[in-house]
């Protein structure tokens, strides 16, 4: 497909953000406002629990900014996708982050002076001012970080060294994404092209095993050459982790984390025990790939190839919209007129263009729709990414419609869990209308490759992200040496002995982004999880199962995660949801093997 530039873009293909602001002045406008807004509110400092009027007149401008911020981001984010090199835009997306940066600064005096004051109190005012009511669970929430607060002084520091505190991320992201070069390597059609971490993907997924091999040695023998940098970098992600948990008298920075989602820490654990009691699904999942592939040495450079051969069935995306419809009308007619609206009202923008961002993503605001980018190129994952998409928009819709703005935003906890549910309904949905074996062998295919890179993978993630702190936390020094060794240990232990192991995979966490991330990895393999559950429970017509499902979506923040995920009937603190979803894994093995 020819990439074209933004001005050839269909109007009807692209997404709608003067919804958001009719010219730029709108949104300059209310980049002043925000500004006045937070010099009004720093006007309470030292005065906020003077009274209960004072907490609320407070508390109902904090909304207020915060609505106006995640306004602002959206514009000008979603603005700056459409072609990165617009230097008119970039300068925009920096006005808002410096304006994000300035309002954590100057208002960062708020939580700690509403803690000096007593939960005693704050009841007190909410029977005064009955508006407050509308903050009690804001009020509570607080409450519950009391002993994890710091100081007014210690947390402006906080908040005004942030940027420097992310400098190790940066600097690691800066290597992996500019300053290393990889080398060259033959393509299938014997050009030599330059090797990045991009399109190592691809050469790794390639037919021809000398490019599989190749690109596998080039690339993490230059990671190797960095191992010293990359040590340093990710010791310094970690130490921070480790000691602003200290400083805010959490035992550990996994305890910090799963603080912070409101989620106990036994979900963490239960999620790595359950995968290691139910290890040889996955080695049964290797086996399988090492039979078809017929490679006796099968080796790290070649799980990645795809079980199926390729199925040439191209999907316009006026095709792929009526199979969306088709898949989601299980929940009910609500749902679906709101996916109309995504099509018709152009929440979507669909096709690639020269400078936009690639990938796919949803995002919006309390008061704005849930947008998404796509680069949709007419083949199967195009469609699967689609409703994947739209899933998580759909979640964003319900939970902003059902819920006031301080509740209205659900935690990174539950996020993955309907985009999830889309896209499983969308492939068991393509195996059952599927007159094709090779189609059904390709869709099967990629449901397995599913499982292993978000249920086994990202638990081995975070297995290594555990050992990581632990071992800065007993006082020891993250050497080189110790992270290439029980990365690679666990390579071992989660690939098993059908697979060759190559020495160079030691090597692959430099190249992991999510190491940065401060224990987040672990919520794929929970969010795959709940979604099977949800999804057997709506495929076996379990009474109450949509209806349940539905409440989950419109759900927010009112309650904990774990608790908005009861409202589906699904209880992540229970190892067996792991379990049950290895065994859905397992089924899918199984039916390959029989179209075999």
């Amino acid at each position: 497909m020819k990439v074209i530039t933004r001005d050839e873009q269909r109007k009807e293909d692209t997404w709608d953000l003067s919804k958001i602001y009719q010219t730029k002045e709108e949104f300059e406008q209310d980049l002043t406002k925000v500004k006045e807004m937070t010099e009004s509110l720093f006007q309470f400092k030292g005065k906020v629990m003077e009274s209960s009027t004072r907490l609320y007149e407070a508390l109902k401008l904090d909304t207020e900014i915060s609505r106006k911020i995640e306004k602002l981001v959206t514009y000008a984010f979603r603005l700056l996708d459409e072609d990165l090199s617009n230097v008119e835009n970039q300068e925009l997306q920096g006005k808002v982050e410096r304006l994000m940066s300035n309002v954590a600064s100057k208002l960062s005096f708020f939580a700690p002076e509403v803690l000096k004051s007593d939960y005693e109190t704050v009841e007190k005012f909410m029977l005064e001012e009955e508006a407050l009511q509308e903050y009690a669970l804001v009020l509570k929430r607080v409450f519950r970080k009391r002993e994890h607060i710091l100081s007014e002084k210690e947390e402006q520091v906080l908040a005004e060294v942030s940027n420097v505190l992310d400098s190790p991320s940066k600097v690691a992201g800066i290597l992996r994404n500019s300053e290393m070069e990889f080398g060259v390597i033959t393509d299938e059609n014997g050009e030599i092209v330059p090797l990045t971490n991009e399109n190592y993907s691809i050469f790794v997924k390639n037919r021809d095993r000398n490019i599989r091999k190749c690109a596998f040695f080039t690339l993490y023998d230059h990671y190797r050459k960095l191992k010293d940098t990359f040590t340093e970098t990710i010791q310094g992600e970690v130490l921070k982790n480790v000691k602003i948990a200290k400083l805010r008298k959490f035992p550990t920075a996994k305890e910090a984390s799963l603080f912070s989602s409101r989620v106990d820490s036994c979900v963490y654990d239960h999620l790595i025990l359950a995968v290691h009691e139910k290890m040889d699904v996955i080695y049964q999942y290797f086996a399988l790939k090492k039979r078809v592939s017929g490679i006796a040495d099968f080796s790290m450079y070649d799980t990645y190839i795809n079980l199926a051969d390729d199925v040439l069935t191209h999907y316009s995306y006026e095709e792929a919209k009526k199979i969306v419809l088709e898949v989601v009308k299980v929940f009910g007619d609500e749902y679906v007129e709101v996916v109309k609206r995504a099509f018709n009202e152009r929440w979507i923008d669909v096709y690639p263009n020269k400078g936009k961002r690639g990938g796919a993503y949803s995002s919006g605001s309390y008061d704005t729709a849930p947008y998404i980018l796509l680069n949709y190129q007419e083949d199967y994952r195009d469609v699967s990414t689609l409703i994947h998409e739209l899933g998580h928009s759909m979640h964003s819709y319900f939970s902003h419609q059902n819920n006031p703005y301080p509740y209205s935003s659900y935690k990174i906890f539950v996020a993955e869990v309907a985009s999830t549910v889309n896209e499983m309904l969308l492939n068991y949905y393509m195996l059952e209308h599927s007159n094709s074996v090779s189609e059904k062998k390709m869709i099967l295919s990629e449901m397995m490759d599913d499982f292993k890179a978000t249920l086994f993978r990202q638990t081995m993630f975070s297995e290594f992200e555990d050992f990581m702190h632990k071992q800065v936390e007993d006082g020891k020094v993250l050497t080189q040496e110790v992270l290439c060794n029980e990365y690679y240990r666990l390579n071992q232990l989660y690939f098993g002995s059908h697979v060759d192991v190559n020495e160079e995979i030691r090597y692959e966490w430099m190249r992991i982004p999510h190491f940065y991330y401060n224990f987040y990895v672990y919520q794929y393999a929970t969010g795959l999880a709940c979604a099977c559950d949800i999804v057997r429970r709506i495929r076996a017509n379990e009474k109450g199962a949509v209806e349940g499902y539905m409440k989950f979506l419109a759900s927010g923040d009112s309650l904990d995660p774990v608790e908005e995920l009861k409202l589906a009937g699904v209880d992540i603190t229970k190892k067996e949801t792991i379990e049950n979803a290895i065994d859905m894994f397992h089924e899918l093995i199984l039916e390959f093997e029989r179209l075999l």
